[in-house]
C-alpha cells in the first residue's frame, strides 16, 4: 500500500494539470469571495447595516453563495475535475496498463487514487475557503465577523461535499472508462437534468402531487450539506437538514465507489 501511495502522490504533483486546476480553484474562490467582500462593503457603507442583517454572510460569502443553496460550489467543481483526470488519464492515454504492472496490486491502486486525491482536495478546498474568508474579514472587519464558529462549520461541511463530489466523478469515470463523458456529466446533470426533473414535476398531472420527492435528487441533497439559510425539522424532512444531504449525496458517491471498486477487479485492463 505503501508503493502505491507513493505512486499516486507522485503522478499527481507531476501533472500540469493538477497545478492548473488547483490554481484556477483558489483564484476563482478568493476572486469571487473577494468581489463579494467589497461589494457588500460599498453597499453597507452607502445605506448601512445592522448586525441582525448579517446572518450567515460569513458562509454564505467564503463560499462563492454555494451556502445559499442556489448555485454550485465554483471550486469543489473544478476540484472535481481532479478526480475524473485521475482515471481519466489513465484509460485515455492507455497508462493503466504501466501503473497496474508497476503496483501489481489493483486494490493498493483503487485505494491510493482515492486517498491521495480526496487528501489533495480537501487540502486545496480548506486553504481556499480560509484564504477567502480572510479575505472577508479584512475588507469587512467594520460590520461584522466573518470569521465565526458558524462559517467555520460551513467551510467544514464544504470540504466533505467537495470530497464526495471528487470521489463521485472519479468512480463516474472508472466505470465509463471515458474522461470526455464523465466531464459533461459532472456539469450537465446538476446544471440541466435535474432541473428537467423539476419541470417534468412541475407539469405532468399525477406528479405535482409526489414534488417533494425532488429533495432526495442526488445534487438537490447534496446542496444541503452547506446550506444555511433553510431549517430542517427532521433529517430526512422537507427540506433536508445537512445530515440528511450527507446521507443521500454520500450514499450515491459510496454506490458508485463500490461498483467502481468491483469493476475494477473484474474487468481487464
Amino acid at each position: 500500500m505503501r508503493d502505491a501511495l507513493a505512486y499516486e502522490w507522485t503522478r499527481i504533483r507531476t501533472l500540469r494539470s493538477t497545478w492548473w486546476l488547483t490554481g484556477l480553484a483558489m483564484v476563482l474562490g478568493v476572486g469571487i469571495s473577494g468581489l463579494f467582500s467589497w461589494g457588500i462593503h460599498h453597499e453597507f457603507s452607502t445605506t448601512g447595516v445592522s448586525s441582525g442583517d448579517l446572518d450567515g454572510l460569513g458562509g454564505i460569502l467564503v463560499t462563492q453563495l454555494a451556502a445559499t443553496g442556489q448555485i454550485p460550489s465554483v471550486i469543489c467543481f473544478v476540484l472535481a475535475i481532479l478526480g475524473i483526470f485521475s482515471w481519466g488519464h489513465e484509460y485515455r492515454h492507455g497508462m493503466i496498463r504501466a501503473s497496474l504492472t508497476a503496483l501489481n496490486s489493483r486494490r493498493d491502486l483503487w485505494l491510493a487514487k482515492y486517498l491521495v486525491v480526496g487528501a489533495w482536495v480537501a487540502v486545496v478546498a480548506l486553504t481556499t475557503l480560509l484564504l477567502a474568508g480572510l479575505l472577508g474579514q479584512l475588507v469587512l472587519h467594520a460590520y461584522a465577523d466573518v470569521l465565526t464558529a458558524e462559517t467555520f462549520g460551513v467551510i467544514g461541511r464544504q470540504v466533505v461535499y467537495g470530497v464526495l463530489l471528487t470521489w463521485l466523478g472519479m468512480a463516474f469515470t472508472s466505470i465509463t472508462r471515458s474522461q470526455a463523458f464523465a466531464l459533461v456529466s459532472l456539469f450537465l446533470w446538476p446544471l440541466l437534468i435535474e432541473s428537467l426533473v423539476f419541470v417534468f414535476f412541475s407539469f405532468i398531472p399525477g406528479l405535482k402531487d409526489h414534488t417533494d420527492l425532488l429533495r432526495f435528487l442526488p445534487f438537490q441533497a447534496g446542496g444541503k450539506i452547506v446550506n444555511v439559510l433553510e431549517n430542517s425539522s427532521s433529517t430526512f424532512g422537507d427540506p433536508l437538514s445537512p445530515v440528511g444531504g450527507f446521507v443521500v449525496f454520500g450514499g450515491l458517491a459510496a454506490v458508485l465507489m463500490a461498483a467502481s471498486y468491483v469493476l475494477f477487479r473484474e474487468r481487464d485492463a
